[in-house]
């Protein structure tokens, strides 16, 4: 954290160091204001309520992911599906590396519309996966069904990363999760 943070830019640090070990229901303003060592209004002068601190902090740990997401497209070269599978791969290390952030930006806690920033980096993940689901499609297939496949792929990633997560996939069954994750978009993809 630079010197020159304000304090609303401290408290969500704060905020997100402390999702390294506890989830985001048990996160209160009193504790996030007491580990930072100021008032426990202050948050409340920034915030307004709850929510509303937890949407701004959902939405830095957000675009923190989004951030990832674009570097590992980006660094996994021309091939579409290698693009796609690398994508898939920032999702889960997204999910394994900051599961609590992961939980409060798509949980029930807040939503999308509850702080700009969380909107733009729920809108910047969705532009890098679907431009990367899209650039795995035929030339016929039309933005909608484009929107369609996204929302599918998206859907089965968060699926198994999260049944994963959990340790709710059974033992018996005979891939890991990333072979998982690569033959269920493969099949995805081909139909």
């Amino acid at each position: 954290m630079s010197a020159n943070a304000t304090l609303r830019d401290r408290l969500i640090a704060t905020a997100l160091d402390l999702l390294r070990d506890e989830p985001p229901e048990t996160l209160s303003i009193r504790k996030v204001a007491q580990a930072l060592g100021t008032s426990h209004q202050a948050p409340y002068v920034h915030f307004g309520d709850r929510r509303r601190f937890l949407a701004a902090v959902a939405g830095a740990g957000l675009a923190e992911a989004a951030a990832d997401a674009e570097t590992a497209v980006a660094s996994a070269g021309p091939a579409p599906e290698d693009r796609l599978r690398a994508l898939v791969r920032a999702y889960v290390d997204f999910v394994d590396t900051r599961p609590h952030v992961h939980a409060l930006a798509f949980g029930p806690l807040v939503a999308m519309s509850d702080d700009p920033v969380l909107h733009t980096a729920a809108t910047r993940y969705w532009t890098v996966l679907s431009t990367t689901v899209a650039a795995n499609q035929p030339a016929e297939v039309d933005d909608d069904e484009v929107a369609r496949r996204t929302a599918m792929i998206w859907g089965t990633v968060h699926g198994i990363a999260g049944l994963a997560a959990a340790g709710k996939i059974p033992s018996r069954i005979p891939a890991d999760r990333i072979t998982l994750l690569d033959n269920a978009v493969h099949a995805l993809l081909t139909g």
